[in-house]
């Protein structure tokens, strides 16, 4: 993964969102052709970074994040809860606007949580969900 971190605190948030997107761009046009031409989306993740960087991020176009916080002042955003949700703060994210897609969901008793708070919630959209399945068959501690 290529972090564009020391790139924008030199340089400024919206070169560096251009150099990302110029080094999406550039695999987008490697990839086989035989692969469907879905565009790929730029997840900004935002943590620990200030809301002015988002802000600025933002203003240069950026659309999609990664965080766990709330901005108002940047009505088109998509938020990506990236982490782990513990089910007791199910509610509390289902009740974020412009909640676009949930990163992820590692047990049947919380996409049972989550599925009945989005549905109480009475959105006319679905809630995109990325589900975590432990195919080694390990034991976890989550």
């Amino acid at each position: 993964m290529w972090r564009a971190g020391s790139m924008s605190a030199e340089l400024g948030v919206g070169f560096a969102l251009r150099a990302v997107n110029e080094r999406v761009q550039q695999a987008v046009a490697r990839r086989p052709r035989d692969l469907p031409a879905i565009q790929p989306r730029l997840v900004a993740v935002s943590k620990t970074k200030p809301a002015d960087m988002v802000i600025e991020a933002y203003g240069h176009g950026q659309r999609t994040f990664g965080e766990n916080y709330i901005l108002s002042s940047c009505p088109e955003i998509k938020w990506h809860f990236i982490g782990h949700l513990q089910k007791q703060n199910v509610n509390k994210l289902m009740a974020v606007p412009n909640l676009f897609m949930l990163e992820t969901v590692d047990s049947m008793k919380l996409a049972d949580k989550v599925n009945s708070s989005w549905q109480k919630k009475g959105s006319a959209e679905r809630l995109k969900v990325m589900v975590q399945i432990n195919t080694s068959g390990e034991e976890s501690e989550l």
